[in-house]
């Protein structure tokens, strides 16, 4: 959603899509800056200690313009700090030490009761306190404390594999407030897109001759189509009303979103997908044919008017 605002503003982003310390262990200097606006003072804190533990002996200067701290793990350069500090008004910190947990365990720091969690984009519960701790035990998803677990989106995440806790992309809250902004759509035909259930992977779906995505899922639907709307790529979303509402909604002109009525989005939505062809097509098109196929199986729940 950084890359949407930043498209969004015209601002130029280079988007890598690795993980911060991947990027920076390309860069031999011994400082490792990085500018992060956190969500608490305890995110800022888990973030950069996260992300310290993976530089080995490389100090990390983390600038939080949240809190308005400068926090520094490791040996860094002094000098460089109070450069950093005079700019920028901020208090120079020493950043908590990065707890140690069992292989199978993950701690999500800086949660706030009742905001999501997620792991690799999917919501896998609520959190009942700041901490959300969770386990992988004989290939299976299991709540520590901190957090009531979702079994739907728990049975999503394993469907993708058992990730390795470890490494997984974990978040909790909400993913942008914002409304998006909308463009002109870019084009009625080409081939079309399909997310199941990854929003994560929307970004890598926006090829040059796509037209339309399939997206499956009440959340993945909103993510793609709040992104998509800016680039004027509407989707096709398959939902089932289990909608958790962390995005605001927005669409390109041409989307459609589809309820089934007494099935799941999840078998509706690959069955859906089997439709998709492999060559390009007038997506308006396309759509209103698997309309009319399935009937009264499905609900219109909104309809973005095309631009003729």
């Amino acid at each position: 959603m950084a890359r949407t605002a930043a498209d969004e503003s015209g601002l130029l982003v280079t988007y890598d899509g690795r993980r911060p310390s991947e990027i920076l262990a390309e860069y031999p200097e011994d400082n490792a800056i990085l500018v992060h606006r956190a969500k608490t003072d305890a995110s800022a804190h888990r973030f950069g200690s996260l992300i310290h533990s993976h530089l080995k002996d490389r100090g990390l200067i983390l600038i939080d313009p949240g809190t308005g701290k400068i926090l520094i793990w490791g040996t860094v350069d002094s000098s460089l700090c109070l450069w950093l500090s005079e700019i920028t008004g901020y208090q120079i910190c020493s950043g908590d030490s990065h707890p140690d947990n069992p292989p199978d365990t993950r701690c999500i720091g800086g949660c706030l009761p009742g905001e999501p969690v997620f792991v690799n984009g999917i919501i896998i519960g609520y959190a009942t306190g700041d901490e959300a701790l969770i386990t992988i035990k004989d290939g299976a998803l299991h709540a520590v404390s901190g957090i009531k677990l979702k079994d739907h989106g728990v049975e999503k995440l394993m469907r993708f594999g058992c990730p390795d806790i470890q490494k997984a992309w974990c978040k909790s809250g909400n993913i942008r407030l914002s409304q998006p902004k909308k463009s002109d759509r870019i084009s009625k035909t080409g081939r079309i897109a399909v997310i199941d259930h990854s929003a994560m992977a929307c970004y890598g779906a926006f090829d040059p001759d796509i037209c339309g995505i399939l997206t499956i899922g009440d959340d993945t639907t909103s993510i793609c189509g709040h992104i998509g709307c800016f680039r004027g790529i509407p989707i096709l979303g398959i939902t089932d009303g289990d909608i958790d509402g962390i995005v605001p909604e927005g669409y390109a002109p041409g989307s459609v979103v589809l309820e089934a009525v007494s099935e799941r989005d999840d078998d509706l939505g690959i069955e859906i997908a089997g439709k998709v062809p492999n060559y390009p097509v007038v997506f308006d098109e396309w759509v209103e044919k698997i309309i009319e196929e399935l009937g009264s199986r499905v609900r219109i729940v909104h309809r973005e008017i095309p631009v003729l």
